[in-house]
């Protein structure tokens, strides 16, 4: 239990501690209210009160010169202590990249993870060595309650809903393809709504809200598609793709991230321009200030810039370089609608 009297504390008024320190430091009223920035009337003001709350005269008059009382003498070391206490807890700290120790933590769709997670460990290992980060698998959900209950810092998806809440930046802008193995198909470099409602899909639930996208996108032209699967990861979609004749409809960016290793998987992009989806980075404002923040979400922005989506380490730690001299290279979106 602590042993601080707040009824007492209310009863002073704490506002006028640092006025006190001043007094007690110049032993000159008028002094004090040029360092105060205060009318001289204004400091006599405040000294009165002073000495009514604490029960003291605290300064007396020595002949030409002002004198602390004995309990202001022993006052004023604390006191000064006690100030300085209290910037050190309120002021902003400077945060050294090199030393600082903490762990950032992510909601991350696995293609996504794989693109921006090395770039990401890349620029922490060149700047900040002792950053770690933690990636959780979660629903656009899910991810959106964990960073109102602060389990996560940050989420990367598609979020097609208000955020009112929570900060939101565009990472990226995709259109929408389908993979395929062409052992079991053969398509057009561009398809149309036709041959996208030709073959069974596979999905995943990776997709979450986008599957509604390529629905609608069919239901429109009278069409519908029959799902052959439902994947757990997208890991399965490549091998189920070469086991049988089908196409996943995913977003182009994830499409060249599955594919980019996989033998004999293509894609085809799908020739809608209104079929588009929004990769962004939400966070919550309570990290808006916060330098270590403000390095990671340069990095994860970075990547994306330019379509440079999966960096290497090398164009991370230049990322990385960029934020040191310019500590927020973006600007927030704010709160943006579906």
């Amino acid at each position: 239990m602590t042993d601080i009297d707040a009824v007492w504390l209310r009863r002073l008024d704490l506002n006028n501690m640092v006025a006190l320190h001043t007094l007690l430091s110049t032993r000159s009223v008028s002094q004090s209210a040029r360092l105060l920035c205060l009318g001289q009337p204004a400091v006599s003001h405040l000294l009165k009160q002073l000495r009514e709350q604490l029960q003291d005269a605290l300064l007396y008059r020595h002949g030409q010169r002002m004198m602390p009382t004995p309990f202001a003498e022993a006052l004023l070391p604390e006191l000064e202590a006690w100030l300085g206490a209290g910037e050190r807890l309120f002021r902003q700290r400077p945060v050294d990249l090199e030393t600082v120790e903490r762990t950032v933590r992510l909601a991350l769709p696995d293609a996504l993870e794989a693109a921006l997670l090395p770039g990401l460990l890349g620029a922490c290992r060149e700047r900040a060595p002792g950053l770690s980060v933690d990636v959780a698998a979660l629903s656009a959900a899910q991810a959106l309650a964990a960073l109102e209950s602060a389990q996560i810092d940050y989420a990367v998806g598609y979020f097609p809903f208000p955020t009112p809440r929570l900060e939101r930046q565009t990472l990226l802008r995709s259109g929408f393809a389908c993979l395929y193995h062409r052992e079991q198909l053969q398509l057009p470099a561009v398809v149309g709504a036709e041959e996208v409602a030709a073959w069974p899909h596979v999905y995943t639930s990776y997709i979450g809200e986008a599957l509604s996208l390529i629905d609608h996108y069919l239901q429109l032209r009278g069409l519908q598609r029959r799902v052959l699967a439902r994947a757990a990861s997208l890991l399965a979609i490549p091998p189920i793709l070469a086991a049988v004749p089908a196409v996943a409809v995913l977003p182009s960016v994830v499409c060249a991230i599955v594919g980019r290793h996989q033998a004999g998987i293509a894609s085809a992009r799908i020739d809608e321009p209104s079929l588009q989806l929004d990769v962004e980075l939400l966070w919550h404002p309570r990290v808006n200030q916060d330098l270590v923040h403000q390095f990671v979400r340069a990095v994860l922005i970075g990547q994306c810039a330019d379509g440079r989506l999966g960096a290497a380490s090398g164009t991370a730690a230049r990322e990385a370089h960029a934020w040191q001299v310019k500590a927020e290279p973006y600007e927030p979106l704010g709160q943006r609608g579906a």
